[in-house]
Protein backbone atom coordinates (compact mmCIF):
# COMPACT_ATOMS: atom_id res chain seq x y z
CA UNK A 1 0.00 0.00 0.00
CA UNK A 2 1.16 3.28 -0.88
CA UNK A 3 1.82 6.51 1.48
CA UNK A 4 -1.55 7.81 1.99
CA UNK A 5 -2.36 11.33 1.34
CA UNK A 6 -4.47 13.84 1.81
CA UNK A 7 -5.62 16.96 -1.00
CA UNK A 8 -7.35 19.73 -1.06
CA UNK A 9 -9.65 19.71 -4.36
CA UNK A 10 -8.45 20.86 -7.76
CA UNK A 11 -9.81 24.83 -7.81
CA UNK A 12 -9.51 27.54 -10.18
CA UNK A 13 -9.67 31.44 -9.46
CA UNK A 14 -11.62 33.53 -11.68
CA UNK A 15 -10.19 37.15 -11.05
CA UNK A 16 -12.35 39.77 -10.25
CA UNK A 17 -11.55 43.55 -10.61
CA UNK A 18 -11.75 44.98 -7.26
CA UNK A 19 -14.73 46.87 -6.93
CA UNK A 20 -14.41 50.05 -5.20
CA UNK A 21 -17.14 49.74 -2.47
CA UNK A 22 -17.66 46.42 -0.23
CA UNK A 23 -19.84 43.85 -1.43
CA UNK A 24 -21.44 41.22 -0.07
CA UNK A 25 -21.14 38.10 -2.15
CA UNK A 26 -24.61 36.08 -3.75
CA UNK A 27 -24.05 33.18 -1.53
CA UNK A 28 -24.42 35.69 1.78
CA UNK A 29 -26.84 37.59 0.18
CA UNK A 30 -29.20 34.39 -0.34
CA UNK A 31 -28.95 33.82 3.47
CA UNK A 32 -29.37 36.80 4.51
CA UNK A 33 -26.28 37.38 6.24
CA UNK A 34 -26.29 41.70 5.18
CA UNK A 35 -29.67 41.70 7.62
CA UNK A 36 -27.82 39.57 10.30
CA UNK A 37 -25.20 41.62 10.57
CA UNK A 38 -27.07 44.77 12.04
CA UNK A 39 -27.15 42.14 14.89
CA UNK A 40 -23.96 40.27 15.22
CA UNK A 41 -20.98 40.21 13.07
CA UNK A 42 -19.53 37.55 15.26
CA UNK A 43 -17.74 38.69 17.48
CA UNK A 44 -15.37 37.14 20.18
CA UNK A 45 -15.89 33.63 18.26
CA UNK A 46 -12.34 31.83 17.08
CA UNK A 47 -12.11 29.97 14.17
CA UNK A 48 -9.42 27.53 13.18
CA UNK A 49 -8.73 27.13 9.07
CA UNK A 50 -7.04 24.02 8.88
CA UNK A 51 -6.46 24.15 5.39
CA UNK A 52 -3.39 25.55 3.04
CA UNK A 53 -1.43 28.33 5.85
CA UNK A 54 -1.80 31.14 6.81
CA UNK A 55 -3.64 34.09 4.73
CA UNK A 56 -1.34 37.21 4.14
CA UNK A 57 -4.67 39.04 2.53
CA UNK A 58 -5.24 42.37 3.75
CA UNK A 59 -8.65 41.64 4.77
CA UNK A 60 -7.87 38.71 7.05
CA UNK A 61 -4.40 40.21 8.67
CA UNK A 62 -6.41 42.07 11.52
CA UNK A 63 -8.64 38.57 11.74
CA UNK A 64 -5.72 36.43 12.64
CA UNK A 65 -4.84 35.60 16.15
CA UNK A 66 -2.78 31.95 15.70
CA UNK A 67 -1.10 30.15 13.21
CA UNK A 68 1.31 27.12 12.98
CA UNK A 69 2.64 25.18 9.91
CA UNK A 70 2.00 21.06 9.80
CA UNK A 71 2.87 20.60 6.57
CA UNK A 72 6.33 19.73 4.86
CA UNK A 73 6.30 22.84 3.80
CA UNK A 74 8.59 25.67 4.57
CA UNK A 75 6.49 28.48 4.36
CA UNK A 76 3.54 28.80 7.31
CA UNK A 77 2.22 31.44 4.88
CA UNK A 78 -0.49 30.37 2.31
CA UNK A 79 0.96 29.83 -1.40
CA UNK A 80 -1.92 28.18 -2.13
CA UNK A 81 -4.88 30.59 -2.62
CA UNK A 82 -7.44 27.93 -0.97
CA UNK A 83 -6.67 28.88 2.86
CA UNK A 84 -6.75 32.66 1.93
CA UNK A 85 -10.34 32.22 0.09
CA UNK A 86 -11.75 30.26 3.03
CA UNK A 87 -10.33 33.20 5.64
CA UNK A 88 -12.16 35.42 3.01
CA UNK A 89 -15.64 34.24 3.17
CA UNK A 90 -15.03 33.28 6.96
CA UNK A 91 -13.96 36.41 8.31
CA UNK A 92 -13.09 39.14 5.67
CA UNK A 93 -13.32 42.68 7.53
CA UNK A 94 -15.46 45.32 7.25
CA UNK A 95 -13.35 48.59 6.31
CA UNK A 96 -14.91 49.91 3.03
CA UNK A 97 -12.96 47.76 0.47
CA UNK A 98 -13.43 44.20 -1.27
CA UNK A 99 -15.66 42.26 0.65
CA UNK A 100 -17.24 41.06 3.87
CA UNK A 101 -17.09 37.69 5.57
CA UNK A 102 -20.30 36.08 7.06
CA UNK A 103 -18.52 36.60 10.40
CA UNK A 104 -16.33 39.96 9.99
CA UNK A 105 -15.36 40.59 13.62
CA UNK A 106 -14.34 36.59 14.06
CA UNK A 107 -10.93 35.25 15.00
CA UNK A 108 -8.72 33.45 12.43
CA UNK A 109 -6.44 30.32 13.39
CA UNK A 110 -4.58 29.04 10.43
CA UNK A 111 -3.32 25.27 10.91
CA UNK A 112 -0.97 24.61 7.77
CA UNK A 113 -1.75 20.86 7.24
CA UNK A 114 -1.58 20.56 3.30
CA UNK A 115 1.44 21.62 1.84
CA UNK A 116 1.83 24.67 -1.18
CA UNK A 117 0.96 22.26 -4.12
CA UNK A 118 -2.67 21.47 -1.97
CA UNK A 119 -1.52 18.25 -0.47
CA UNK A 120 -0.80 16.53 3.07
CA UNK A 121 -0.72 13.80 5.09
CA UNK A 122 -3.49 12.49 7.42
CA UNK A 123 -0.60 12.73 10.23
CA UNK A 124 -0.33 16.60 9.71
CA UNK A 125 -4.02 16.83 9.66
CA UNK A 126 -4.36 15.30 13.13
CA UNK A 127 -1.62 17.37 14.58
CA UNK A 128 -3.28 20.58 13.05
CA UNK A 129 -6.56 19.70 14.73
CA UNK A 130 -4.70 18.89 17.95
CA UNK A 131 -3.19 21.94 18.00
CA UNK A 132 -6.42 23.85 17.00
CA UNK A 133 -7.99 22.03 20.24
CA UNK A 134 -5.22 23.36 22.35
CA UNK A 135 -5.99 26.86 21.00
CA UNK A 136 -9.12 26.73 22.68
CA UNK A 137 -11.11 27.51 19.25
CA UNK A 138 -15.11 27.44 18.77
CA UNK A 139 -14.99 26.35 15.51
CA UNK A 140 -12.97 24.53 12.86
CA UNK A 141 -13.37 25.10 8.99
CA UNK A 142 -11.76 21.84 7.20
CA UNK A 143 -12.25 21.99 3.64
CA UNK A 144 -10.01 19.18 3.26
CA UNK A 145 -10.71 15.38 2.67
CA UNK A 146 -10.19 11.94 1.99
CA UNK A 147 -12.31 8.87 1.40
CA UNK A 148 -10.80 5.98 3.45
CA UNK A 149 -11.37 6.22 7.41
CA UNK A 150 -7.71 7.38 9.39
CA UNK A 151 -8.63 6.03 12.80
CA UNK A 152 -6.23 8.93 14.24
CA UNK A 153 -8.34 11.87 12.44
CA UNK A 154 -11.64 10.25 14.10
CA UNK A 155 -10.36 9.84 17.73
CA UNK A 156 -9.57 13.87 17.25
CA UNK A 157 -12.26 14.88 15.64
CA UNK A 158 -14.26 12.97 18.60
CA UNK A 159 -12.22 14.70 21.21
CA UNK A 160 -12.81 18.08 19.76
CA UNK A 161 -16.39 17.46 19.78
CA UNK A 162 -16.34 16.67 23.17
CA UNK A 163 -14.26 20.07 24.46
CA UNK A 164 -17.81 21.60 22.33
CA UNK A 165 -16.30 22.99 19.23
CA UNK A 166 -18.11 22.79 16.71
CA UNK A 167 -16.75 20.97 13.43
CA UNK A 168 -17.73 22.00 9.67
CA UNK A 169 -16.10 20.29 6.77
CA UNK A 170 -16.79 20.57 2.89
CA UNK A 171 -18.10 16.65 1.78
CA UNK A 172 -15.94 16.53 -1.30
CA UNK A 173 -16.27 17.15 -5.08
CA UNK A 174 -16.89 14.05 -6.42
CA UNK A 175 -19.97 14.43 -7.86
CA UNK A 176 -22.92 11.83 -7.94
CA UNK A 177 -20.30 9.10 -7.93
CA UNK A 178 -20.76 6.38 -5.62
CA UNK A 179 -18.15 6.36 -2.68
CA UNK A 180 -20.12 9.16 -1.33
CA UNK A 181 -18.60 11.80 1.63
CA UNK A 182 -15.42 12.21 2.20
CA UNK A 183 -13.55 12.06 5.70
CA UNK A 184 -13.80 13.89 8.07
CA UNK A 185 -17.09 15.41 6.73
CA UNK A 186 -19.05 11.88 7.21
CA UNK A 187 -18.16 11.96 10.60
CA UNK A 188 -20.84 11.87 12.84
CA UNK A 189 -19.43 14.61 14.59
CA UNK A 190 -18.67 16.95 11.73
CA UNK A 191 -21.04 19.61 9.84
CA UNK A 192 -20.35 18.05 6.65
CA UNK A 193 -21.35 20.68 4.11
CA UNK A 194 -22.10 20.41 0.16
CA UNK A 195 -22.55 23.47 -1.99
CA UNK A 196 -25.69 24.54 -3.91
CA UNK A 197 -25.63 26.99 -6.85
CA UNK A 198 -27.66 29.83 -7.30
CA UNK A 199 -30.86 28.04 -8.78
CA UNK A 200 -30.74 26.23 -5.16
CA UNK A 201 -29.87 23.23 -6.88
CA UNK A 202 -26.60 20.56 -5.81
CA UNK A 203 -24.05 21.88 -7.59
CA UNK A 204 -22.78 18.91 -9.89
CA UNK A 205 -19.70 18.84 -8.59
CA UNK A 206 -20.45 18.45 -5.40
CA UNK A 207 -20.24 14.83 -3.06
CA UNK A 208 -24.11 14.20 -2.29
CA UNK A 209 -25.42 11.22 -0.06
CA UNK A 210 -26.96 10.11 3.33
CA UNK A 211 -23.47 11.37 5.18
CA UNK A 212 -24.38 15.01 3.84
CA UNK A 213 -25.72 17.66 6.96
CA UNK A 214 -26.45 20.80 5.18
CA UNK A 215 -25.55 22.84 1.75
CA UNK A 216 -23.89 26.57 1.79
CA UNK A 217 -23.59 28.56 -1.16
CA UNK A 218 -20.26 27.20 -3.07
CA UNK A 219 -20.50 28.13 -7.12
CA UNK A 220 -18.97 31.44 -7.99
CA UNK A 221 -18.55 33.05 -4.76
CA UNK A 222 -16.67 35.63 -4.30
CA UNK A 223 -13.67 35.86 -1.86
CA UNK A 224 -10.18 36.77 -1.41
CA UNK A 225 -7.14 34.95 -3.45
CA UNK A 226 -3.34 35.18 -3.46
CA UNK A 227 -1.62 38.89 -3.56
CA UNK A 228 -4.09 40.92 -1.95
CA UNK A 229 -6.80 40.44 -5.41
CA UNK A 230 -10.14 38.71 -4.86
CA UNK A 231 -11.88 35.71 -7.32
CA UNK A 232 -14.65 33.74 -8.00
CA UNK A 233 -14.07 30.14 -6.66
CA UNK A 234 -16.07 26.88 -7.05
CA UNK A 235 -16.17 23.95 -4.60
CA UNK A 236 -17.65 22.33 -1.65
CA UNK A 237 -14.54 23.60 0.19
CA UNK A 238 -16.18 27.43 -0.06
CA UNK A 239 -19.09 26.15 1.39
CA UNK A 240 -17.42 24.88 4.42
CA UNK A 241 -16.77 28.28 5.68
CA UNK A 242 -19.65 30.01 5.13
CA UNK A 243 -21.17 27.17 7.38
CA UNK A 244 -18.61 27.84 10.00
CA UNK A 245 -19.02 31.59 9.55
CA UNK A 246 -23.03 31.00 10.41
CA UNK A 247 -22.18 29.09 13.25
CA UNK A 248 -19.85 31.82 14.40
CA UNK A 249 -22.65 34.48 14.06
CA UNK A 250 -25.23 32.09 16.16
CA UNK A 251 -22.61 31.42 19.07
CA UNK A 252 -21.67 35.35 19.16
CA UNK A 253 -25.24 36.21 19.75
CA UNK A 254 -25.89 33.81 21.86
CA UNK A 255 -22.74 34.35 24.03
CA UNK A 256 -24.40 37.89 24.53
CA UNK A 257 -27.54 37.61 25.32
CA UNK A 258 -28.86 35.36 28.36
CA UNK A 259 -32.51 34.47 27.38
CA UNK A 260 -31.61 32.63 23.73
CA UNK A 261 -31.93 28.65 23.55
CA UNK A 262 -28.70 27.61 24.99
CA UNK A 263 -26.44 26.52 22.25
CA UNK A 264 -23.07 25.49 24.07
CA UNK A 265 -22.41 22.08 22.18
CA UNK A 266 -22.31 20.68 19.00
CA UNK A 267 -24.94 18.95 19.42
CA UNK A 268 -27.35 22.05 20.49
CA UNK A 269 -25.75 24.27 17.38
CA UNK A 270 -26.84 20.71 14.96
CA UNK A 271 -29.91 20.98 16.41
CA UNK A 272 -30.10 24.64 16.09
CA UNK A 273 -29.72 24.54 12.53
CA UNK A 274 -32.24 21.36 12.29
CA UNK A 275 -34.72 23.49 13.25
CA UNK A 276 -34.29 26.29 11.02
CA UNK A 277 -33.41 23.72 7.71
CA UNK A 278 -34.71 24.97 4.95
CA UNK A 279 -35.07 22.44 2.08
CA UNK A 280 -33.55 22.77 -1.83
CA UNK A 281 -34.79 21.93 -4.99
CA UNK A 282 -33.61 18.09 -5.79
CA UNK A 283 -33.34 15.04 -4.19
CA UNK A 284 -32.39 14.04 -1.06
CA UNK A 285 -29.06 15.16 -1.76
CA UNK A 286 -28.11 18.18 0.35
CA UNK A 287 -29.40 17.15 3.75
CA UNK A 288 -31.38 18.92 5.74
CA UNK A 289 -30.55 21.74 3.12
CA UNK A 290 -29.27 25.04 4.02
CA UNK A 291 -30.21 27.57 6.84
CA UNK A 292 -33.38 30.30 7.53
CA UNK A 293 -31.00 32.60 9.41
CA UNK A 294 -33.81 35.11 9.56
CA UNK A 295 -35.68 32.50 11.42
CA UNK A 296 -33.23 31.99 13.85
CA UNK A 297 -31.78 35.65 14.89
CA UNK A 298 -36.27 36.32 15.35
CA UNK A 299 -35.65 34.40 19.02
CA UNK A 300 -33.40 37.36 19.79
Amino acid sequence: MGKLSINLPEFTVERVLQTFSEVYDWGLRDLNVPDIHKKTLGDGIKVAVIDSGKSEHFETVDATAGAKNFSSSPFLEDKNGHATACAGIIAARKNNAGIIGVAPKAKLYFGKAMDDSGAGSPAALVKAIRWAIQQQVDIMSISAGMFFDFKPLRKIIQKAYRQNIIICAAVGNSGSRNYDVAFPARYPEVIGVAAYNQKHKVARFSSRGTNVSFAMPGVDIYSCALNNQFGKLSGSSFACPIMAGICALILSKHRESTNLTPCTTPLQMMEHLKRYAKKLNGKNETGFGNVDLKGIFAED
